[in-house]
């Protein structure tokens, strides 16, 4: 014989809702660590990739100049 599901006192009810709720928001703080943490590495990629795009154009502005300064000399 299978026994019927006893309701839960009103106080042991409670206690487990409120155990329910500590667990949803230690999941949701959780979640939001996460996203923060992906967000400030999504950010530093982009911050890293801006700085080597720079490096490239500062690269290449000074290549230019060592040319010019090349044409300049054999003009002369």
């Amino acid at each position: 014989m299978i026994e019927p599901k006893v309701p839960l006192k009103r106080k042991d009810q409670i206690i487990l809702d409120e155990d329910l709720a500590r667990n949803l928001q230690a999941q949701l703080e959780a979640e939001l660590i996460e996203e923060e943490r992906l967000a400030r590495k999504k950010e530093e990629e982009a911050n890293i990739a801006l700085i080597e795009s720079w490096d490239n154009i500062q690269a290449m502005m000074e290549a230019d100049f060592e040319l010019a300064q090349r044409l300049q000399i054999e003009e002369q």
